[in-house]
């Protein structure tokens, strides 16, 4: 068996175990990724390319990827399914071993309910092996039931199902770990922002990481950034959801100016919102989300970003893990002895808001979508921003004579 060069190896930690590779006897790529033992005896596939350039190689090799998986999906199935391997075993026992007393509900059906009502949308596509991945949506999980006005106590309990789950799981040898979890301290302390020239900062690293490996996805990640810091979007799979026909422009002509406005469906605290961009934002950067993948036909009902990925939960789980990285490599992630996950580019939107005009408090808890008393206790406490400004109203400079 040839031997591969080492040097010529390019892995693609977007798309699971796919790499290029040459063999030292050979001029041309190859290409491999594993697909299971069910499938190929090896449980690879290995193919040449027939190239010996290495961006048409990373091209084929993509289209060979998902060329198998396509014309082979009636053969796969979900090697890692939270739902499957860890919540129902562990619902399962807890049914079996509380029995259910008169007039008592089953300790095991709350827990069922806390997950397949609240919980389930955000583990059922993770890889739950990954530490990063089970935190950070732990780290989601729990600043959308604050967002839904559920108290410390309450968001304990769903944390402690999620928690309790993973031991059952480690117990019967599903998994050899277990994730870190919030303390309820923790969950009740206020993540600090960003501020806009850190956001910069992570943009321009994200520009230089596709400049260096020609890897759209960085410039599809900074283009979420980029959207989720222009308006009051929540992070997560919200943003990703968009789809083009969602977003129009209404003719300011006092301003002389275009406003990007857009429509979110199905949100977590109504049916319909709607929200307007910053003006930067709509004359600088959304010309270039629209122009990113011009060469294709876009129809309106295509997704707005990655709009050619179809799982939604993997792009963002993707979008976090390279966002953590990189704001970690900047030395930005950590601050004030807090940790400032993507949730936090909400906070700066709403502090910048805040800061320019503390009348539209009214205005700004609209459009991000919630009320001016969750802007209260959960945003504009930090940094003291509320009390600088109610300072400035108790003690008002006067104004010098001439």
């Amino acid at each position: 068996m040839p031997k591969i060069k080492k040097d010529t190896i390019k892995k693609f930690p977007q798309t699971t175990s796919l790499k290029i590779f040459k063999f030292e006897n050979s001029k041309n790529y190859y290409c491999s990724f594993y697909v299971g033992t069910h499938n190929k005896k090896s449980g690879n596939v290995e193919k040449s390319l027939k190239t010996q350039n290495v961006n048409e190689a990373t091209k084929l090799a993509k289209e060979e990827f998902e060329k198998y998986h396509i014309e082979n999906k009636d053969n796969f199935k979900k090697e890692y399914d939270f739902t499957n391997d860890i919540a129902k075993p562990y619902i399962k026992m807890r049914l079996r071993r509380y029995k259910t007393e008169l007039g008592k509900k089953n300790l095991g059906e709350r827990d069922s309910q806390k997950y397949f009502n609240y919980m389930e949308k955000y583990f059922e596509n993770i890889d739950y092996r990954n530490n990063t991945i089970v935190e950070d949506t732990i780290s989601d999980l729990v600043e959308n039931l604050r967002m839904d006005e559920k108290s410390d106590s309450t968001i304990s309990k769903y944390t402690t199902v999620i928690s309790n789950m993973f031991n059952h799981a480690i117990k019967n040898g599903v998994v050899n770990h277990k994730p870190d979890f919030p303390k309820l301290k923790i969950i009740s302390q206020q993540r600090p922002s960003y501020f806009n020239e850190e956001l910069n900062l992570i943009s321009k690293k994200l520009f230089e990481e596709y400049e260096r490996t020609k890897e759209i996805e960085y410039l599809e990640i900074k283009d979420y950034i980029n959207l989720i810091r222009s308006a009051g979007f929540r992070p997560g799979i919200e943003p990703l959801r968009i789809k083009r026909f969602q977003y129009r422009f209404i003719a300011d002509k006092e301003n002389n100016e275009q406003i990007l406005a857009f429509t979110l469906f199905n949100t977590k605290t109504k049916p319909k919102h709607q929200l307007t961009c910053h003006p930067y934002f709509t004359k600088n950067i959304f010309p270039e989300i629209l122009d990113r993948h011009s060469n294709q036909n876009k129809t309106a009902e295509d997704y707005l970003l990655f709009p050619n990925h179809k799982d939604r939960q993997k792009v963002y789980n993707r979008i976090v893990k390279v966002f953590t990285r990189i704001s970690k490599e900047l030395n930005l992630y950590y601050r004030s002895g807090s940790t400032r996950p993507i949730y936090s580019i909400r906070h700066t939107y709403i502090k910048n808001r805040y800061e320019d005009n503390p009348a539209n408090l009214e205005i700004i808890a609209r459009q991000s979508n919630t009320s001016s008393k969750m802007l209260h206790s959960n945003y504009l406490d930090e940094d003291d921003i509320m009390m600088k400004q109610e300072y400035r109203k108790l003690h008002p400079k006067k104004k010098s004579v001439k």
